[in-house]
């Protein structure tokens, strides 16, 4: 199977916004071995490097197979998910929008036309700032001057163009924050809306706007993650599993599953043990 194909196959679900992402305002470096990502989005910026081997990569619909010396850019919201086919290395950089607000600000309301860079003495340039950043000693007026080659260098690689789907950051953080911390009671769209204070018409316009998908098949996407993750643990049956994801009865929670799916919990669940 092509590499597109089978890394496609892993990730079409629709992303899940990463709450405990969203609620860490540090800036973020890291090192993996052989990493895999699920399809997500969050407000930070986040860059990623692949130092050995080769790394599956896909921002916004946007894919391709970066080997080493290459990176992704997934700007704020953008959908993002890397695997790692055989072997890889890889550090991610993930930067908090509020230490880089004037990026924000130039970049609101656009997308990357091409999400990767793949010039080897560019992504080189990037990792020699990303590598003093992570210097013990470093102040944090020289850290955030690194931070700013970095995205100056980004944002005249990634070749931004105005983008149909503009938000509100502020707003959209509300919204997937509510429905990450309630979604298990059983909240409607209506009930989203009410408490960010707009009508359900123009709730339900803006998050397909801005996300690409309804509302309502985000809060399904998000109770059948739950209630797989529940499944998998091997403790209760599938009905505690689907009333504590927050669907309603046991015939939606079915019929969710097998539209998304194309089969039953139980087959589901042995395919994927």
């Amino acid at each position: 199977m092509p590499f597109f194909d089978s890394f496609c196959a892993e990730v079409y679900m629709q992303p899940i916004f990463n709450i405990a992402r969203e609620k860490d305002n540090h800036l973020f470096y890291k090192s993996y071995a052989n990493d895999k990502g699920i399809l997500q989005f969050h407000s930070q910026i986040e860059l990623y490097f692949v130092d050995e081997g080769k790394m599956e990569s896909w921002v916004n619909g946007h894919y391709r197979l970066l080997s080493a010396g290459e990176m992704s850019v997934s700007l704020s919201y953008d959908s993002h998910a890397y695997k790692t086919p055989e072997y890889s290395r890889s550090s991610v950089l993930i930067i908090p929008p509020h230490i880089c607000e004037e990026f924000i600000i130039a970049t609101k309301g656009k997308k990357a036309t091409n999400p990767f860079i793949c010039d080897k003495d560019t992504v080189k340039k990037i990792k020699d700032c990303y590598e003093e950043i992570k210097r013990a000693n470093i102040g944090k007026i020289e850290q955030l001057g690194y931070i700013y080659v970095i995205l100056g260098i980004v944002m005249e690689k990634v070749f931004l163009e105005p983008s149909t789907d503009i938000g509100d950051p502020a707003l959209s953080s509300k919204i997937l924050s509510y429905i990450n911390e309630n979604f298990k009671s059983g909240i409607t769209p209506s009930q989203i809306a009410s408490h960010v204070g707009y009508s359900p018409s123009y709730i339900s316009r803006y998050f397909k706007s801005c996300f690409n998908i309804t509302l309502t098949k985000y809060l399904t996407i998000i109770r059948l993650k739950n209630a797989i993750m529940l499944m998998h643990e091997g403790k209760h049956s599938s009905t505690y599993c689907s009333l504590e994801s927050g669907f309603s009865s046991m015939r939606t929670f079915y019929r969710a599953f097998y539209n998304e799916f194309g089969c039953s919990p139980k087959e589901y669940l042995a395919k994927n043990e």
